[in-house]
């Protein structure tokens, strides 16, 4: 029996491995179908518009605001475009109200239901976890910082510099698990949303940009 187990067990992981989550591709158009946009209490608001079927276009003026997918997938990967036209000055990414950056790209994990709660309690969730690829700040590509926001339950992750050349699209490819497991130590669980972020309230700036082409596999 212990040896039948054995062998049973290696055949499920054998199978889990060979069918990694299909890929799913994260509309926007016509109207933003799936996604909700949040407004931060006391902050106006950003704006979130789709160009196209694949193509998010971000603005801020003095204001920040996050786009918001609830998921439920086995996803361990992602990718997507960006580009920024106008941004921020890098800021320092470590420190709460002096942290604006054109663009941050959360992927929120819990292993706990969250049904029914809004985008906000979620991410204050205890058992929620986040990692947040960011497109700001002037920190080397890589560089984990903890969000000042999150506390220990987030974690950024810098990609492109806020002195990045802009108008230019650039490609992202992640892998998720991988960078869930640098920066908590842990294996990661279940995926259960992603978010888009963009914040220029603290430096009353502004910010032109875009995402497209999101997936997660």
């Amino acid at each position: 029996m212990m040896r039948g187990s054995f062998s049973a067990t290696l055949l499920i992981a054998a199978s889990l491995a060979a069918h990694p989550a299909a890929a799913e591709t994260l509309r926007f158009g016509p109207r933003l179908p799936g996604w909700v946009a949040v407004q931060f209490p006391g902050i106006a608001p950003a704006y979130f518009t789709a160009a196209d079927d694949a193509t998010l276009n971000i603005a801020t003026d003095s204001s920040a605001g996050i786009l918001w997918r609830p998921l439920s997938t086995k996803a361990k990967t992602a990718r997507w475009r960006w580009r920024v036209d106008e941004g921020v000055a890098a800021t320092d990414l470590t420190r709460r109200g002096a942290d604006d950056r054109a663009i941050g790209v959360y992927f929120v994990f819990s292993r706990q239901p969250t049904a029914g709660a809004t985008p906000l309690a979620i991410l204050a969730a205890s058992g929620v976890t986040a990692l947040v690829y960011l497109f700001g700040g002037d920190r080397p590509r890589g560089t984990v910082i903890a969000s000042p926001h999150m506390g220990g339950r987030g974690k950024f992750i810098a990609l492109r510099a806020a002195a990045a050349p802009k108008r230019v699209w650039y490609d992202e490819n992640v892998d998720l698990a991988a960078d869930y497991a640098r920066a908590f130590g842990r294996a990661m669980p279940t995926l259960i949303g992603v978010a888009i972020s963009s914040d220029s309230d603290d430096t009353r700036a502004r910010n032109r940009a875009r995402v497209q082409a999101m997936v997660v596999e």
